[in-house]
């Protein structure tokens, strides 16, 4: 019998099940009554799931309330995720805030999946994992030469042991961070990751580390004292949104997830508001979740993400993007063959970009999309494109991006995101808002906007607004701040090779910014039009080194930028001028650019 009947059954044989009527949300069904106890040793999967799909025979809106407890939930065999929403409409998943806590008992796997759904919200309640989808401990010993080093786990940690470290995909799952010996952080000036190739245990607990070949020379920087995460990341969520719309995650917490905290992907008008991810209160835990906060890939419009703190993740916190297709072959001249990449359907429009240059080679509507065998697919164009290129990989042929599922519409406001691994927010979607945010003890830099071909990742963004925005000692990791490149705040095309040749990035506004000891220069625009800065505060203080020598805002390969009300001042001798323009950027506006040196004392915003 599967669990849509059991679940109406129930329903229609006891009819004495606990309901209250709301106006808001229509019937509550509560999980106890279908077996799933607050506080029990039991697995309540079972018993939440059936309330979950009891709510496919309910009227109107529909809520599952999880009181007040701990619930642990294992999740069932063949699956990815261990509660599944699927195709429900006007359902709400709620638990009572902080003291409603789901505790999923296996690390492989994701917590809530939502295909499909719309208005459905899933809030007030606690995410974590027991065991936790990683390990951590402190180095003991480092060999570069041999490439290996010691690491002695904590006790209250898996042992590596565990088989779903060894499960984990390489490289991208077996992997791990250097963390200060004091802090709560990433190792100042230290590479981001190492991929891990194997380990054996030397005696209960004491466990000899072998990085890949080509990352030996990372151990370097690792001394005696210091601490490592090893993570065991799977790619699943905390919150998966799958084609879904105007739904919701709201007031959820989410302390440990195996790969990312919530994902939004193929999906429309989704809101992300008042998550929380963080460390579990009370532990020493070196990382909250096992990759990015909020990851957006191939959504139709969105998502909103409003009032999230976002701290501890081992990637970034906001990610937003549409992965490209590649173009195996040109059939003809309206007619393509592509593998691999994100969604197309007929009516949507697609552009060509050659990542090898960093050149648009124009656009055009689909109007007929067929699969073929092996995941190829032919698309049929309703006007030739001149010069398309077909080829094995993402560096020899050119990528397609779909321009009706890249994220459009996005909106980052009243965030917080600091002390996690990677960037704060990648933006690679277009017409989108970022405002009020903080971003604060980064690895990464603070607000990247532009596309990504070595991933790959695009598209090129256009009319974004960056204001209000507070980024500050972002760029701890060594790599970041040392490139030429590297700011607070990027605006940027990119090619395979460096810099695009066309100036991709169009459109960009940023106002009333302020940048407190960037990872080098405070803003960085390069191969970009159209970008307007009015009101930027840049300081930097004396007790924190850049990385580098460089200007405060830096332009090249540039065209129509207003420079307006822009303040630098400074106590290191690195930072020498506001304003480096390359010989390459025209139509330039500047009014009101400062510069103070404070080299006898210390700066303060």
């Amino acid at each position: 019998m599967n669990i849509a009947l059991s679940a109406f059954l129930f329903t229609l044989l006891f009819g004495s099940m606990r309901s209250e009527e709301d106006s808001s949300e229509g019937e509550t069904l509560f999980v106890r009554d279908f077996g799933a106890i607050p506080n029990a040793a039991e697995d309540s999967g079972p018993g939440i799931r059936g309330a979950i799909e009891a709510t496919r025979v309910c009227g109107g809106h529909v809520a599952v309330k999880l009181e007040s407890g701990t619930y642990r939930v294992d999740t069932p065999s063949g699956e990815q995720f261990a509660l599944v929403l699927q195709g429900l409409k006007g359902v709400t998943v709620k638990g009572e805030g902080n003291s409603t806590e789901v505790i999923l008992t296996s690390p492989r796997h994701g917590a809530f999946f939502l295909a499909e759904c719309e208005n459905v919200v899933i809030t007030d309640l606690v995410i974590d994992y027991d065991p936790v989808p990683f390990t951590q401990g402190t180095v003991e010993r480092a060999n570069s030469k041999d490439g290996w080093f010691d690491l002695r786990l904590q006790k209250a940690y898996p042992s590596l042991s565990e088989p779903w470290f060894a499960d984990a995909p390489k490289p991208y799952g077996q992997w791990g961070m250097i963390f200060d010996p004091k802090e709560r952080r990433l190792k100042r000036g230290a590479p981001d990751f190492i991929f891990i190739d194997r380990w054996e245990e030397m005696e209960r607990g004491f466990w000899r580390i072998y990085p890949v070949n080509d990352q030996r020379e990372r151990l370097e920087f690792m001394a005696k004292g210091d601490r490592f995460v090893h993570m065991a990341r799977h790619g699943r969520a905390a919150l998966y949104f799958w084609r879904s719309r105007q739904s919701a995650a709201r007031n959820v917490t989410v302390y440990a997830s195996p790969g990312l905290a919530a994902a939004v992907v193929g999906s429309e008008d989704v809101v992300i508001e008042g998550l929380t991810v963080t460390w579990r209160p009370g532990t020493d835990r070196l990382i909250s979740t096992d990759a990015d906060g909020v990851h957006c890939q191939q959504n139709v419009f969105g998502p909103t993400i409003e009032r999230c703190l976002l701290e501890g993740m081992a990637d970034d916190s906001v990610n937003t993007y549409y992965p490209p297709n590649l173009v195996k072959r040109v059939l003809k001249d309206r007619e393509i063959e592509i593998v691999q990449g994100g969604e197309i359907r007929e009516g949507d429009t697609v552009q060509v970009l050659d990542p090898r240059e960093g050149r648009i080679k124009g656009k055009a509507k689909v109007v007929q999309v067929k699969s073929l065998s092996e995941g190829v697919r032919r698309l049929v164009l309703d006007e030739g494109i001149q010069g398309v290129v077909g080829g094995e990989d993402f560096r020899s042929a050119d990528s397609i991006y779909n321009l009706n599922r890249c994220g459009r519409g996005f909106i980052i406001r009243d965030n917080v995101f600091r002390n996690h691994r990677r960037h704060g927010m990648m933006i690679k979607s277009p017409e989108g808002l970022i405002e009020g945010n903080v971003i604060e003890g980064l690895g990464g830099l603070g607000i990247v906007i532009g596309n990504d071909p070595h991933w790959p990742e695009g598209v090129s963004p256009w009319n974004v607004t960056v204001r209000n925005n507070t980024i500050q000692d972002c760029g701890r990791s060594m790599w970041y701040g040392t490139s030429p490149h590297g700011a607070a705040i990027q605006v940027l095309g990119l090619s395979l090779e460096g810099l695009a040749r066309e100036r991709l990035a169009r459109e960009i506004v940023l106002e009333n910014n302020i940048c407190i000891n960037p990872p080098g220069a405070a803003l960085f625009i390069g191969s970009a039009h159209h970008v307007r800065v009015h009101g930027l505060k840049v300081y930097y203080q004396e007790d924190v080194p850049p990385p580098r020598s460089t200007a405060a805002v830096i332009v090249e390969n540039a065209e129509g930028v207003d420079l307006l009300d822009i303040k630098v001042q400074s106590a290191r001798p690195e930072i020498s001028e506001a304003l480096r323009l390359a010989d390459d950027v025209k139509s330039v506006r500047k009014e009101d650019i400062r510069f103070e040196s404070s080299l006898a004392h210390d700066c303060a915003p």
